[in-house]
């Protein structure tokens, strides 16, 4: 090895060989019994790969039976003693010996008849254990689906998304819940997030209740995504002012979410100076499509709108200001839904102890059963028929009257004093979006 300019070393050590479980049907099958002895071999160094090594004996590649314990340049340089003696009588003895501690079973050596019994046995403890406890087990699978007429195409493949991708997706979602849950609920939101992509997979989901009571009574309004319904800004205004009355909220709340100025802006001078900002020639086609979306429509040009709305301390619907520092809302810079963009982190500052989380139900904790959907439907109509003030005294058609709770000690709109615990501020909300002129909400 050293003649050919690859620096080598010797080694000595132990070999073990262990009796293979199944016999060759073609040449050796390696030693009778399990046994170790001394052993020598070497090591070369290859660059990228580090030390390997090689063993003449047997003319293969060391494995995990050769146990080096000393490595040298030269032979003579591994002897554990050197020296020399007088003439004396000398008897040397060594015993060695290996010793299989555990072993994994496998393919060649599976079980045996008295370790499966044991393992039925505790499978069977254990699902007695689950019956007693009643615990549910549920499976779920997760098919992939690939379009017959495009199978090598690259959103069928490794792009996250295409141009046909969502479209198909949707209508084989309405499909199953024509089949399902013909009276559910859609939520198209966004999913899992793999690496190295730049935005989440969408995920569409139904929601329907087990006792076949219906949840929303209305398909038609179901927007078909293949289709340009023509809705703008101005729809989204109308109709998130439209929900704040139906909730008796002052409409003046709604405000217009915008692109971020600045942020494309400052993205505009970091362009080459001799590249158009409409064909900007970037690497990232999402990032030249994302600009040249930005500065076609223009940055003036109103994303969405938005209602802060929240339940306060007395069950009654709340809105107000978000007292942001710029004078617009300026989204997130990206692709994603307005609703996934919203500065939530700019909105005044409040103490750790008056945030108002969100703690989920316990699932384990007994609920009364949901009221049917005829007595729901009562109940809104008769909401809807009172008088905007008659709304905001009850607080809607789950609001409750009184001092449950506690009342804030703020109006929603007071502005918040500086470092003032903002614990009134209306931090959640409704958005609604016109995207390929379609009207979408969150």
């Amino acid at each position: 090895m050293r003649h050919l300019g690859l620096a080598s070393r010797f080694v000595s050590g132990y070999l073990i060989q262990l009796t293979a479980d199944v016999k060759s049907l073609d040449g050796p099958s390696g030693p009778e019994a399990d046994f170790t002895d001394l052993h020598a071999w070497t090591e070369v160094y290859l660059p990228g790969a580090g030390w390997i090594g090689l063993d003449p004996t047997s003319g293969l590649f060391a494995g995990e039976g050769h146990i080096p314990l000393a490595c040298t340049p030269q032979p003579a340089s591994a002897a554990p003693v050197t020296g020399g003696i007088e003439k004396c009588e000398t008897t040397f003895e060594h015993l060695m010996q290996v010793t299989r501690v555990w072993e994994a079973p496998r393919v060649t050596k599976p079980y045996s008849d008295e370790q499966w019994r044991a393992i039925e046995g505790l499978g069977h403890q254990v699902d007695e254990t689950l019956h007693e406890l009643d615990v549910r087990l549920t499976q779920g699978g997760e098919p992939t689906f690939v379009a017959v007429n495009d199978p090598d195409g690259a959103e069928w493949n490794t792009a996250a998304l295409g141009p046909t991708k969502r479209i198909y997706a949707a209508e084989l979602f309405h499909r199953l819940r024509e089949r399902y849950a013909p009276n559910g609920w859609m939520h198209f939101g966004q999913g899992k997030w793999y690496p190295d992509e730049q935005l989440p997979r969408w995920s569409l989901n139904c929601f329907w209740r087990k006792d076949g009571e219906p949840i929303w009574g209305s398909p038609a309004l179901h927007a078909d995504e293949k289709r340009d319904y023509g809705m703008t800004s101005e729809h989204a205004e109308r109709f998130m002012k439209r929900v704040a009355e139906k909730l008796a909220l002052d409409p003046k709340y709604v405000f217009p979410a915008f692109e971020d100025a600045y942020y494309y802006l400052w993205r505009e001078r970091r362009l080459p100076a001799n590249v158009d900002p409409f064909d900007s020639r970037v690497d990232d086609p999402l990032e030249r499509e994302r600009l040249m979306k930005i500065f076609t429509q223009g940055l003036t040009h109103v994303v969405g709108h938005v209602l802060p709305v929240v339940k306060n301390a007395r069950q009654q619907w709340q809105s107000g200001p978000w007292f942001l520092r710029a004078e617009r809302c300026y989204l997130f810079p990206g692709d994603s839904a307005l609703g996934y963009r919203l500065p939530l982190e700019s909105q005044p500052w409040t103490a750790e102890s008056d945030y108002p989380y969100v703690n989920p139900p316990d699932p384990s904790q007994a609920r009364a059963p949901l009221r049917s959907h005829a007595e729901i439907v009562r109940q809104t109509a008769a909401w809807s028929a009172l008088p905007p003030a008659t709304v905001a005294a009850t607080g809607g058609p789950a609001g409750k009257s009184g001092a449950a709770g506690g009342v804030a000690e703020k109006a929603p709109d007071s502005v918040p004093r500086d470092k003032e615990s903002a614990g009134w501020v209306s931090r959640r909300a409704m958005a609604a979006e016109a995207r390929q002129g379609r009207l979408y909400i969150f």
